[in-house]
């Protein structure tokens, strides 16, 4: 089997305001080109900042699907310019 060219890096996000709420995240994206549609983004924890604290969200859920995909662009933004 062929190994993948493409390194793959740890992240950790402790806290980013996003569109969708206040997120905290930890996965792995592998920054293979400039542009981020090239990126390959993948979320292992999320939790979202609701009035009574942070609340861990089930990623199996469709709605958090949902959440994933229209918070994509705004953590690969972030994960860029940090």
């Amino acid at each position: 089997m062929k190994k993948s060219n493409t390194e793959k890096n740890a992240f950790i996000i402790t806290r980013l305001n996003t569109t969708q709420g206040i997120i905290k995240a930890t996965g792995e994206w592998a920054p293979s080109s400039l542009t981020m549609t090239d990126n390959a983004l993948l979320i292992l924890t999320l939790d979202i900042m609701s009035t009574d604290g942070w609340v861990a969200l089930d990623l199996t859920q469709s709605k958090t699907k949902v959440l994933l995909d229209e918070l994509n662009d705004e953590v690969l933004l972030h994960l860029q310019t940090r």
